[in-house]
């Protein structure tokens, strides 16, 4: 079995005991995003707002092994925040974690990795997206709180302190999924 066709492709290509571990990393990273997001992270607030360490995490894990990885990231991390925290609406942060997920993925498939700033300015957005998302659909649900409150109160102050803890974040997520830019283990040739 020849590997030289994809290696010519540009493709890293890595044995299956590689990718498993990977894996495991990707799935600590997350789960660790997740306990320390309903545990810790709530007493860290300015205003009303708190940083969401899951957009950190489910960007740098899309940032670094692509579309797939990330949606699948970001839907499973989304989907036990709200199973571990009181949240009213079941499914709504999944959906909004695996679109975030999915779309910074597709700079992983890019020939140059993008620069530290671009990185923070995704998660930065990705928090914003997720928030404001969040919002809108609290809106429709006929919740009480005004939008102005809401902005100034909730989605500012999380986005503001997502991106202090964006480059930390994206140093570990480096340090525990160690090559970066390894696209996703099931990734067919094109």
């Amino acid at each position: 079995m020849s590997t030289s066709g994809a290696a010519s492709s540009g493709r890293i290509v890595r044995p299956a005991r590689a990718v498993g571990r990977g894996l495991g990393a990707v799935a600590l990273l997350g789960f660790g995003a997740v306990l320390l997001q309903v545990s810790f992270v709530p007493y860290i607030r300015i205003a009303d707002g708190i940083p969401d360490l899951v957009a950190c995490v489910v960007v740098a894990v899309a940032l670094l092994r692509g579309r797939l990885v990330g949606a699948v990231t970001g839907f499973a991390c989304g989907l036990l925040v709200e199973l571990a925290a009181p949240v009213g609406t079941l499914g709504v942060l999944a959906l909004l974690y695996l679109a975030v997920g999915w779309w910074c993925g597709r700079y992983a498939e890019r020939s140059e990795p993008p620069p530290l700033a671009v990185q923070i300015g995704l998660i930065v957005l990705a928090a914003a997206v997720v928030q404001a998302g969040y919002a809108i659909v609290q809106v429709l649900l006929g919740s009480d709180v005004p939008g102005a409150f809401t902005v100034s109160h909730v989605v500012l102050p999380c986005v503001f302190l997502t991106g202090l803890l964006a480059a930390p974040v994206l140093l570990v997520a480096r340090r525990l999924l160690r090559t970066p830019r390894a696209l996703e283990p099931f990734q067919m040739p094109r």
